[in-house]
């Protein structure tokens, strides 16, 4: 694996180029769709939606656990970086499932 794969970005941000490669050579692709697949897979951008209410539920939460910081005695910014790499942690197994939603779909197209 090169390393400008491991830095490249794809459509979903949150995974990259490298772990796409990985997955279709794990899932026993022939070589010759794998760069096929790896190149749909790159500039796949999953459908969003409910953008403003998820905006909100992550503010809600990350004022919530900035408080509850401040009144457990630790620094509030403790809080505030704890739900981001929560919703991070989210936001990475979503778009872990959606390219491999998406290469499930790939995959039963050029079988039929």
């Amino acid at each position: 694996m090169a390393w400008p794969d491991r830095i490249t970005p794809t459509g979903v941000w949150l995974v990259s180029r490298a772990w796409i490669i990985e997955e279709v050579a794990s899932r026993g692709v022939d070589p010759d769709q794998q760069a096929a697949l790896v190149d749909e897979l790159t500039i796949y951008e999953p459908q969003r939606q409910h953008g403003l209410r998820n905006a909100f539920i992550f503010w809600l939460v990350a004022i919530a656990s900035a408080q509850l910081a401040d009144a457990v005695g630790m620094p509030k910014w403790t809080g505030f970086i704890a739900a981001l790499l929560f919703f991070l942690w989210i936001a990475r197994e979503l778009a872990v499932r959606a390219v491999r939603w998406r290469l499930d779909q790939l995959l039963t197209d050029t079988q039929r």
